[in-house]
C-alpha cells in the first residue's frame, strides 16, 4: 500500500473528511487529496503533521506487513522519503514493520539542511549519528554530534537537524510504535 492510500485509510477509519483533515492540520484540502491519490509527495513536516492530526506514529504510515523474517537487509530497505530537492535527504526504514519499534535511516548529503522545524512528535524518540555529523537544535538550543554520538528528544520537543559537514551524514532514529 503506498503512503496516500494508507493515510487515506486510516483517515476513513477515523471517520474524518478532508474538510476537517484541512481543519486540524492547516494543509489545503486539494494538497491532502493529491497526497491520498499520490499525486503530490509531502515534505516530513507535513507527514507528522497529518499523522499528529489522525492520532498515528508518523512511522505507522510506513509500515507494511513484512512477515516474520527478523532480518531487514541492507539492500531491502524501504525508501519512504527522498527529498529531489537542493537539500538531499533521504529516509529508509530499518525494520520494515517487523518490531514493535519504529526505526529509520536519514541520509543528508554535505552541508544540507533539513530546515522543516518539526513541531515535536507525539512519542519519545533517539538518533545515534552513524556517519558523519549532525547539528540539531531542540527548542531553540543547538547541539553538535559527532559519529557514534546519540540523542534522545523527549516527546512534544520541536527540533531541526543539519548535516554541518562536507561528507555525507547518517543518522539512524528509533521510537517506540504507540
Amino acid at each position: 500500500m503506498k503512503i496516500g492510500e494508507k493515510i487515506k485509510a486510516i483517515r476513513k477509519g477515523k471517520d474524518y473528511t478532508l474538510k476537517q483533515l484541512a481543519d486540524i492540520t492547516g494543509l489545503s484540502i486539494g494538497f491532502l487529496s493529491n497526497i491520498e491519490r499520490d499525486l503530490n509527495s509531502p515534505s516530513i513536516s507535513n507527514l507528522q503533521q497529518i499523522c499528529s492530526a489522525l492520532g498515528v506514529n508518523l512511522m505507522e504510515v510506513f509500515d507494511e506487513d513484512a512477515g516474520t523474517n527478523p532480518i531487514t537487509r541492507a539492500a531491502e530497505r524501504e525508501e519512504i522519503f527522498n527529498s529531489n530537492t537542493d537539500a538531499s535527504v533521504k529516509v529508509e526504514s530499518l525494520l520494515n514493520g517487523k518490531a514493535s519499534l519504529n526505526g529509520i535511516c536519514i541520509t543528508l548529503e554535505k552541508s544540507d539542511t533539513f530546515s522543516d522545524m518539526s513541531w515535536g512528535h507525539g512519542y519519545d524518540e533517539i538518533g545515534i549519528v552513524i556517519s558523519g555529523g549532525l547539528e540539531i537544535e531542540l527548542d531553540k538550543v543547538i547541539y553538535q554530534l559527532y559519529e557514534g554520538d546519540s540523542i534522545f528528544i523527549k516527546e512534544g520537543t520541536p527540533h531541526r537537524y543539519k548535516n554541518p559537514n562536507n561528507n555525507t551524514s547518517i543518522v539512524y532514529w528509533f521510537s517506540a510504535k504507540k
